[in-house]
């Protein structure tokens, strides 16, 4: 069973954060609990679940890149 906790964070903190669990696609709390996690047994979470979320594909500009456009053309349907 989750106990309820109050927090107090600077407005502009509590903005970030909820733009970090925005693009995380969970809560504030979800987020929270998550850091203090990671905070708490760094040990338990692996390189993957650490590299998860850490990175996005890049998209260059047409004709830019010629194995992107042959790669693209081939696999991505649109």
């Amino acid at each position: 069973m989750k106990s309820r906790v109050t927090i107090t964070l600077d407005p502009a903190i509590h903005q970030r954060a909820k733009r970090q669990a925005r693009a995380r696609k969970t809560s504030v709390s979800g987020l929270i609990e998550t850091l203090l996690e990671s905070a708490v047994s760094p040990a338990k979470t692996s390189v993957v679940d650490r590299m998860i979320g850490s990175s996005t594909l890049r998209s260059p500009a047409a004709g830019t890149d010629p194995l992107y456009d042959a790669l693209a053309s081939r696999h991505i349907k649109k």
